[in-house]
């Protein structure tokens, strides 16, 4: 069954895989990778009811690696789909107190179950029968609160608070990684926008985001190395324009019958005009 098993979790990473490569909106984007997990998540858990382990190796197998890979997967990216949910919508010390205080509660989780974390870390193996065989409610052991709730059938004592500290691992980086990106765009729109002000975009918003889209696409900017969105703020900012959802106008521009970049079209006419009429004089 163990094998079975495996086929099944390596399958959906797979799938997880590829739709990973298309995420550019975490809200629109990531519902459709929790329901990949969660229907391969009751698949394997009904495979896990149905039948036996061949041996507690590997049962152990299942409740200390594959199911705790598998879950962590899904906790992460509920997680990260709730943070996004709830993100304040402006104001940098606001969003940066707001990741911060996720950071905490990582921290706080590392410390309360540091033996344990320990012991995972380090691939010890002693204490596993009593950890990851099921119905082994060894007195002395610290239990999730809610332990006894859950489905006896497909949990073990420390399988869930495995799945925790590899989705916190997770969890980290994509924290780390959005305070990077919140600072650089600060930094980058305090920095540079002295013009604020001063001047706004009086053509569509769709000719802006095509010209956007077309800067981050040659890499102009930082040779590539900047976000799409940080790259939009900075236009916001300069022009007095909010732009909204970028990807949805992007996906209306992609969508155009004929001639799709038709503002990018017109600034070569324009250009041209101006370098003939220039030759004409």
């Amino acid at each position: 069954m163990i094998r079975k098993i495996d086929n099944i979790s390596r399958r959906i990473e797979s799938e997880i895989q590829l739709r990973e490569l298309d995420i550019s909106d975490i809200i629109r984007d990531v519902p459709h990778i929790i329901q990949i997990l969660e229907k391969g998540f009751l698949e394997v858990k009904q495979l896990v009811s149905k039948n036996k382990f061949n041996t507690y190796y590997e049962e152990i197998t299942f409740f200390k690696e594959i199911k705790p890979r598998l879950f962590s997967k899904l906790i992460y990216y509920k997680k990260i789909h709730n943070l996004e949910l709830n993100k304040p919508v402006c104001g940098y010390e606001a969003i940066k107190e707001y990741f911060e205080r996720e950071q905490e509660y990582i921290n706080l989780f590392h410390h309360k179950n540091n033996d344990f974390i320990q012991y995972y870390r380090l691939g010890k193996t002693i204490l596993d029968e009593y950890y990851f065989l099921r119905n082994r409610h060894e007195p002395g052991l610290n239990l999730e609160s809610f332990y006894f709730e859950r489905d006896p059938d497909f949990s073990t004592n420390y399988d869930f608070k495995a799945a925790k500290l590899l989705a916190n691992d997770m969890l980290a980086t994509y924290l780390k990684s959005e305070l990077i990106k919140l600072k650089q765009s600060e930094d980058t729109i305090n920095g540079a926008l002295s013009v604020n002000g001063k001047y706004r975009w009086t053509d569509t918003k769709s000719a802006l985001v095509e010209l956007i889209y077309a800067i981050h696409a040659e890499q102009s900017v930082n040779s590539g190395n900047i976000d799409l969105k940080i790259l939009s703020s900075i236009f916001e900012q300069m022009f007095n324009i909010e732009l909204g959802d970028i990807y949805r106008i992007f996906v209306e521009i992609r969508g155009r019958k004929g001639e799709r970049t038709t503002y990018l079209n017109r600034l070569i006419l324009a250009l041209n005009k101006r370098m003939n009429n220039a030759d004409n004089k």
